[in-house]
């Protein structure tokens, strides 16, 4: 445990990290540039990685003159450079050098089919493993001997040469070799001070069925001494051996993958300083980590930092989180990574972005993973699994908060002392025995779901638990002093969930605890309620008739509430009206210093996104007098009123916000100089004076329409209507050059303002030549907005009121290579995740001073937005205008990205003035509010409902506020034409009307336009 952490400027080492993609074309200098925004925003790392849209070539000279500028840069900016190890992912392959050595080193798959001998020609079948009789199973031989007859079962092996067998420790060595090696034999030494490590990305065994390796036959007979083509069929076969066999076999498979992969690049890292960080494919269930991963728990023993990701604007899978914790916690990895944000979706704003993540830190999760930051947002990569956070977004300048935030929560929970007071079985060999290469068997998500249920209830009673891993149990569990020890974790209180087989190590180690006195309890299994096996075999009497003899309950939910009783002096209680609070998720970490003083620090999490929770929360004494609030902007420590005591524990009264979190520390003395904190829900009080919601627009920097469909032909042929978006696959069809003539037509009001100077934003304008309403012009480059790839063209003086067309031609073009390639992506991912193109084609925008009318049909939808459909005009500017702020999409600003100022004045009595404390309102949209007060910073907001206190800046007579509003590029970028409207799950997809390149189809599509709503509403003095 490190001395006192300093909460008012974390280090780096504790700072989110982004995956910084690499995307194009690199330019040492434009690197360096990003460095240094991502140090003033308070990153405190970046991950290189190589992705989809790339056009420097992956490991060459000018590849790595690239890594080693950042890595010189780093230093100069006091931040940590980390390689990432692979061109896309899933990492492995190398780029292709890997598998392009041949079938041994590539990924393979089980299969078999069912043939009749008399239908066999005289050639051999390719690939295959073994044949059986079909009747009996009985193994015949790896070839069929002659005279053969009846019907027959083959087992053989598919390939997929596009990715890798990392069972196999000679094609882990191979990677090893043509990537971590590679680095650093090109690193010069003074740079690799300043390389941290390196991340490891979804490596994989299968996510195609059953798995096949060249060393199983081998490596199987060494483990049991049994043949493993005699038992090969019962994979997928159901007989009475069929448990035992999938339970060798699946038990093997999770230790080779731990041991030949991931043990092997953890060694090479450790000896050379490096540290590995990563994380694996589909931990969240049980039925999608068995092919990928054959265990998922066990792959993270090896790293420095193991990780997981979360993909999507939802809740995390608190199994995913558990399953990683736990091992941490039994390993000592004190930092716990999640790659988190992918596919959140353009509007993911700071609430959103704390929401996914304080429900991961409440879980021991403390390192975070920014997913992404983009190098360029050019062609196909702004619709790489947004968003992006980086530059390009209008909140970049504020987004530091959020990263000081983040970096002193991870600090405090990666240095505090971890304890745990449950271990529960992880019941994934329940599984094994009914996984034959079909995850939608219901079996299989049934012992899923007992997990899931089981760790939601005591998450419910705030009861920290770790999962005991069957194979880990095995190499690192002991029972120690009447507790079951698993590395460095002592657990005295065991929970079984639904199950129906233990490993032989467990079962001797669960004896021993319950004899001793140990508390087991169980939770009866409604599927299989007279199944139990040993390892896959029948268990014997005796060990049925302990088990059976264990205190058992009928649901997840009561053994929960039964541990939560025997433990209620040692947990933390939360309620809401009286019973547990079913939102709240909460950790804690012990310290022998924190702000020179000893005591446990608390994190409470509300994982409602739109409910906020009146709590009573209890936190054990354990020899503290008061509770202390840590201020989550400065780290700063204040008591907590209101606070009594309740034997040992100490009680108060809290209100959480929707997606609201908090810190609490109890220590024996209080902080020295601490104020006192009272702490209240300002959205209960009643309001003293409502403001309209009509303001004037004092600011805006600039206006935006996207124009997204168009008039196109190609090779001078008839003239197509259509969505932007179909062209680049349409021409990608084609599979030559072509000469592409474009027109984006768009209408001027009778009231535009022609003084003010109109430009567009288009990306390669010096691939087009260019023409305005038939005349053409010079496409001038006037620098770039948001991103370096959107460039200011400005539009010449031949506009006209009415419709208004501009034309666009290139000459399209594809190197061959790009068609060779998006053939195999068909095939596997690895080669869609190294797509680039050489000619793109894309929407473009118009930006200026103007309003955007819309006419027509305005559809309200879910999720703060609403469908516009029509058309669109532009009109004069709104700026000095009065605008109903509850909804500034309607009022001139439908696709606006930026900053924008409303102002409104108000009159207040001096007996009115001196009871205003508070300024409140209801953010609608936008991800910050600045707020200004009589000329005076009232504050800046982005968590949810907004307060400010404003009692010594206001004044009787006349007051004038003014409220920045900070929007995201979810409006200018979409995806606007989703059936379902606003996407919590948005990919690449998200944005096509029809099938991609490789044939992918997208989501329903729509018409009209979705939009996020953006202003503010309820604008109240309190």
């Amino acid at each position: 445990m490190m001395n006192s952490p300093d909460l008012t400027n974390p280090p780096a080492q504790y700072r989110p990290i982004p995956f910084w993609s690499w995307n194009d074309k690199l330019d040492p200098e434009e690197l360096r540039r990003q460095i240094r925004e991502m140090k003033k925003a308070g990153l405190g790392g970046f991950f290189m990685h190589a992705r989809g849209g790339l056009q420097t070539a992956y490991l060459s000279d000018e590849w790595m003159e690239c890594v080693n500028a950042c890595l010189d840069e780093a230093g100069k900016c006091g931040i940590d450079g980390w390689l990432y190890d692979e061109n896309g992912w899933p990492s492995g392959f190398g780029g292709g050098l890997v598998n392009g050595l041949g079938v041994k080193y590539q990924q393979k798959y089980l299969r078999h089919e069912y043939l009749d001998a008399a239908d066999l020609e005289a050639s051999e079948r390719e690939n295959t493993i073994a044949w059986y009789d079909a009747a009996t199973l009985e193994l015949l031989g790896e070839k069929l001997p002659k005279g053969t007859a009846g019907r027959l079962l083959r087992c053989y092996y598919e390939v997929n040469p596009f990715y890798v067998d990392n069972l196999d420790p000679k094609v882990v060595r191979e990677f090893l070799k043509v990537t971590h090696k590679h680095y650093y034999d090109n690193i010069p030494k003074p740079l690799l001070a300043h390389m941290k490590g390196i991340f490891t990305d979804e490596p994989q065994l299968s996510r195609n069925g059953l798995l096949w390796s060249f060393i199983l036959e081998e490596e199987y007979w060494k483990a049991y001494r049994c043949e493993l083509l005699k038992e090969l069929p019962l994979l997928f076969l159901g007989t009475p051996e069929s448990d035992a066999v999938r339970v060798r076999f699946w038990s093997l498979v999770a230790r080779l993958f731990a041991e030949n992969f991931l043990k092997q690049i953890h060694d090479w890292c450790s000896e050379k300083g490096w540290l590995l960080t990563g994380h694996h494919v589909l931990e969240e269930t049980c039925q999608a980590q068995i092919a990928s991963n054959g265990a998922i728990m066990p792959q993270y023993r090896y790293y420095h930092i193991p990780g997981m990701d979360h993909l999507c604007r939802t809740e995390p899978s608190p199994v995913a989180m558990t399953q990683l914790v736990s091992v941490a916690m039994q390993f000592g990895q004190k930092q716990i990574l999640s790659e988190s944000f992918a596919l959140s979706g353009w509007n993911i704003n700071f609430f959103g972005l704390r929401w996914m993540f304080q429900q991961q830190f409440a879980h021991g999760v403390n390192l975070v993973c920014p997913h992404l930051s983009s190098y360029t947002l050019r062609g196909l990569r702004k619709r790489d699994y947004p968003a992006s956070l980086f530059y390009h977004q209008p909140w970049w300048e504020d987004y530091r908060s959020v990263n000081d935030y983040f970096a002193r929560v991870g600090m405090l929970l990666a240095e505090g002392k971890a304890v745990a007071e449950v271990l529960v079985l992880h019941p994934l060999s329940s599984a094994w025995c009914h996984f034959t290469g079909d995850e939608s068997n219901p079996h299989l998500d049934f012992y899923t779901k007992t997990l899931e249920r089981i760790t939601r209830a005591l998450d419910v009673h705030q009861i920290a638990h770790n999962y005991a891993d069957e194979q880990i149990v095995a190499a690192e569990g002991s029972f120690e002093h009447g507790a079951i020890r698993i590395g460095l974790q002592s657990y005295r209180y065991v929970i079984i969930p639904q199950i129906t087989n233990l490993s032989k190590p467990v079962l001797e180690l669960l004896r021993k605890f319950a004899a001793a006195g140990g508390r087991v309890l169980t939770v009866r299994n409604r599927l299989e309620p007279e199944k139990l096996t040993v390892d896959g075999e029948t268990a014997p009497a005796e060990v049925r008739a302990w088990f059976r003899a264990l205190p058992a309950f009928d649901s997840e939910e009561a053994a929960a509430a039964a541990a939560a009783a025997e433990l209620a002096e040692q947990r933390t209680v939360i309620t809401e009206n009286g019973v547990p609070a079913t939102r709240i998720v909460s950790t804690f970490r012990d310290f022998d210093n924190l702000d020179g003083r000893a005591g446990r620090f608390f994190f409470v999490a509300n994982v409602s996104y739109n409910q906020p929770c009146d709590l009573e929360i209890s936190l054990p004494r354990n020899g503290g007098r008061q509770v202390e609030v840590i201020d989550p902007a400065d780290g700063s420590f204040s008591v907590l009123s209101g606070v009594h005591r309740r034997g040992e524990h100490l009680t108060f009264a809290y209100p959480l916000a929707a997606g609201g979190a908090a810190m609490f520390y109890v220590a024996g003395h209080p902080a020295k100089h601490a104020a006192k904190l009272t702490v209240s829900d300002p959205f209960r009080e009643p309001a003293k004076k409502r403001l309209p919601d009509e303001f004037t627009l004092a600011a805006a920097a600039g206006n935006l329409l996207t124009l997204d469909r168009c008039r196109y032909r190609v090779d001078e042929g008839g003239w197509i209507a259509d969505d932007v978006s179909v062209i680049q696959g349409r021409l990608l069809k084609l599979e030559r050059d072509c000469d592409l003539e474009i027109e984006y037509g768009f209408d001027l009001a009778d009231d535009y303002d022609f003084s003010k100077p109109l430009a567009m934003l288009t990306e390669t304008p010096e691939a087009f030549s260019f023409a305005l309403n038939g005349e053409t012009f010079e496409g001038v480059d006037s620098g770039y907005l948001f991103d370096s790839a959107f460039r200011k063209i400005m539009l010449p003086g031949n506009l006209k009121a009415g419709r208004n067309v501009i034309y666009m031609k290139m000459r399209y073009h594809q190197n061959p290579e790009v068609y060779a390639r998006l053939e195999r992506a068909r095939r596997f991912e690895t080669e869609y995740n190294m797509l680039t193109y050489d000619s793109e084609i894309e929407s473009i925008y118009l930006y200026g001073d103007f309003s955007v009318r819309h006419t027509g049909r305005v559809e309200p939808l879910l999720r703060g937005a609403e469908r516009l459909c029509g058309s669109f005009e532009l009109g004069a500017p709104a700026t000095g205008r009065k605008l109903d702020a509850s909804d500034l999409v309607r009022q001139g600003f439908p696709f606006f990205a930026g900053k924008l100022t409303l102002r409104q004045e108000f009159e207040l009595t001096a007996s009115e003035a001196e009871k205003i404390q508070l300024l409140r309102f209801v953010p609608v949209g936008a991800n910050s509010y600045r707020i200004r007060l009589n000329n005076e910073e009232a504050g800046f907001w982005s968590y949810g409902f907004a307060a400010f206190p404003v009692a010594q800046l206001i004044h009787a007579g006349k007051n004038t506020l003014e409220i920045e509003l900070t929007t995201s590029l979810r409006n200018l970028l979409g995806p606007h034409h989703l059936a379902e409207g606003e996407s919590y799950s948005v990919h690449t997809l998200s944005f096509n009307r029809e099938a991609n390149a490789v044939s992918w189809e997208p989501p329903a599509y729509d018409p009209g336009y979705s939009m996020v709503r953006l202003g503010i509403r309820d604008v109240e003095l309190v």
